[in-house]
C-alpha cells in the first residue's frame, strides 16, 4: 500500500484556500420592527487573502435592504491589519454616505481583535457598497455590495 502525504489546507487558520461560509448566518432580520442586523467579519479566516467579509471579497457578497429598515453593521475585525466598515457610494468613493454610517475613524480602522458596530437608515433606492476605507484595503477586495430597493424584505448572499 502506497500513501502519499498531501500538503494540509487550514482554512481555519487561513493557511488554504477553505470555502468561505453561508452567508444567512450573518444576517438576522426583524419583520415586526423593519430592523436588521448584519455581522461583517474583517478578515475571516476562510480564505488565503485577508481582505474579505465573512469569506467573501470584491463584493461577492451581496447585501439587499429596503428603503427605510435599520440596519445595525457589527464589524469585527479578525484580520492582522487595521479594517473599518463604511457604507459608501461610487467605486471611488473615500468617505462614508452619511456621518456615522461608518465604523469610528474608518481610515484608520479598527485594530485587530476589535469590533464596532454602526446603525443607519437608508431613505433612497440604489447601490452602494459597505467598504473597508483603511488605505489599500478596499482595493485589495475588502467591500461588499450594498443595495438598497424600494420595497422587499433584507438578504445577503454570495454572488
Amino acid at each position: 500500500m502506497v500513501s502519499f502525504l498531501l500538503p494540509a489546507c487550514d482554512p481555519i487558520a487561513g493557511t488554504g484556500p477553505g470555502t468561505p461560509p453561508s452567508p444567512s448566518q450573518y444576517l438576522h432580520v426583524d419583520a415586526a420592527t423593519q430592523s436588521v442586523v448584519v455581522t461583517l467579519i474583517a478578515g475571516h479566516s476562510a480564505t488565503d487573502n485577508q481582505f474579505n467579509y465573512d469569506g467573501y471579497s470584491n463584493g461577492a457578497l451581496v447585501l439587499t435592504v429596503p428603503t427605510g429598515w435599520q440596519v445595525t453593521v457589527q464589524c469585527q475585525n479578525h484580520g492582522t491589519v487595521p479594517n473599518s466598515c463604511a457604507v459608501v457610494s461610487g467605486r471611488t468613493a473615500t468617505t462614508p454616505v452619511e456621518p456615522g454610517w461608518s465604523t469610528p475613524d474608518p481610515k484608520t480602522g479598527l485594530d485587530p481583535g476589535k469590533s464596532a458596530s454602526f446603525v443607519f437608515t437608508p431613505s433612497q433606492p440604489g447601490s452602494y457598497r459597505i467598504a473597508s476605507l483603511v488605505g489599500g484595503n478596499e482595493a485589495s477586495g475588502m467591500w461588499v455590495d450594498l443595495e438598497v430597493t424600494a420595497s422587499g424584505k433584507p438578504s445577503i448572499r454570495a454572488s
